[in-house]
Formats: C-alpha cells, structure tokens, sequence
C-alpha cells in the first residue's frame, strides 16, 4: 500500500498520452451531422426577461434553432436537482429556489443562459446569438453575502425567506461551549470559505445526442449528471452519459432541447466577444 496524507508525492498516470499527442477531448469528438451551440446570457445579476427577439438570428446563414427557457418549460424539463441537500440545524430540509437550464422568467446572476443558438458551425452559432435581442427588467442586487440575509433587502428566490437557503452546522455544539468557557485565552478571526472549481485542461465542454429509434439520450459528459438530467426531465434513465458537473446546466438545455433537433449538438465554453442585443 503506497503511502497517502497531505504532501505526499502523487504519480502521475496520465503524462504519457499527452505528451505523446494521444490525449483526447471533447473538442476532438466530431459525430455526424452534429451541430453546435451557443449560449446568450444575461449581463444582469437581478432581472425579469421580458422578451426574447431571434427573428434575426433565425434569417442567418447555417441557423437550426433557437431555444429559450420557456421552451423547456413548455417540453415539460424540469429544473435541474440538487447534488447534496443539506438539512438545517433545526431539522428543516434546505430551501431551494428553482435552478432552470435557461431561465424563463428571471436571471439571478450574471452569466445565467436565457438562450441558445444552434447552427452548423460554431462561428455561425456565435454569430447569430449577437443578433439576439434580449429586453430586460433590471431588479435590485445585492453582492454581498452579509448584506444578502440582513432584514428588507431584495428577495432572490421566494423559496429562501430572507435569501436564506439552510442553516447548517457541524459537530457537537455543547462539547464546544464547555472547551471555549474552559480556555485560558480566546482569539476571534473571520474566515472567508472560498469558492474551489477545478480546472481541467479543456474548458466546460458537452456533446448531446438523440436517438430517435432507441429513444435514448447520448452525451459526453456522465456519472452523477445522467442522475440529475434523468431528474429533470422525468424520465428513468438516460443513456451512455459518459465529466464536469459544471458542464451540467448547458447540458441540460442541450440533451434536453426539443427532440425534434434530434442531431448530435456541441458546446464548449469560450471567452467573452461581443455581446448579444440588449434592451
């Protein structure tokens, strides 16, 4: 048995395919007749879509489609589940607020999709999503987490009274009273729980596919997000879901665009380019 515990020397397995050229990624994955997808997204922390304007988008060259989240609701695509649900201090289960693919209604922060391109190409996707017109209501914000729960600041969800989702703790609440009345000195710090997201070699990438004869749903990537993409769109199982739980919400609008674009459809994250219409 090799020896585990922080600062232990990890062996890489994975060098010899890289340098050698053989790795593969979802960007190396080409099907037939497979289109390609992108995403407009709000430039709003806070807002009501009021209207989503593609008839320009649909005249360019190479267009197949272009989906909002109310189509979703209107195929009967749920809203994408929770990976833990956490249940609080007081024994109440966790209050989440809906968590669409694409937003129907309202965008709760920046970069929230309420929109896709499919074309053939993907320049011909990116093209066509600047010629979206998307109007907006803009709503208040709050940036910050203190200021987010203080009493008569701008609800988010109206699942999370007081934009509170749980109240959570951990251990044993007494032992620790008794340990800080025992303690000869005492030392009060704030600490920030930082956000961690790994950082894979490719960006947030997805491939989707339709099968019209099995009925089955095939997509790159899997595990855990076949689970919640079987969730969401109510059905029991989906099929060859074979890595990012980040890629999980624009695989949902993807895998789960009307069947009727039953043509395999890729999306990759890319850098930000001129933005799409704003009203």
């Amino acid at each position: 048995m090799g020896v585990e515990g922080i600062g232990t020397s990890v062996v890489r397995k994975e060098d010899r395919r890289f340098i050698t050229g053989k790795g593969r990624y979802v960007d190396d994955i080409k099907l037939v007749a497979m289109s390609f997808a992108h995403f407009i997204r709000s430039p709003h922390a806070h807002a009501k879509v009021k209207s989503i304007d593609t008839s320009e988008a649909m005249k360019m060259p190479g267009v197949i489609a272009v989906l909002n989240g109310q189509l979703l609701v209107d195929d009967k695509v749920g809203n994408l589940i929770c990976g833990w649900a956490i249940t609080s201090k007081d024994g109440s289960p966790m209050k989440m607020g809906a968590w669409p693919a694409m937003a129907p209604e309202t965008v709760r922060f920046v970069g929230q999709a309420v929109a896709v391109v499919i074309a053939e190409t993907k320049s011909q996707a990116r093209d066509a999503a600047e010629a979206v017109v998307v109007n907006y209501e803009e709503l208040p914000a709050i940036p910050d987490i203190k200021a987010a729960i203080t009493p008569g600041t701008p609800q988010l969800h109206p699942e999370a009274p007081g934009n509170i989702v749980y109240d959570w703790h951990l251990g044993d609440e007494g032992a620790v009273k008794d340990a800080f009345a025992k303690a000869a000195n005492m030392v009060t710090l704030e600490l920030t729980n930082n956000r961690l997201v790994p950082n894979a070699m490719e960006p947030r990438a997805a491939i989707a596919d339709y099968d019209t004869a099995e009925e089955h749903y095939s997509s790159i990537p899997p595990r855990r997000i076949r689970t919640s993409l079987a969730s969401c769109c109510q059905r029991s199982t989906i099929s060859r879901l074979s890595t990012s739980c980040a890629s999980l919400r624009p695989m949902s609008a993807g895998v789960l665009a009307p069947r009727s674009i039953s043509i395999p459809k890729k999306w990759s994250a890319s850098g930000p380019r001129r933005k799409s219409a704003v009203r």
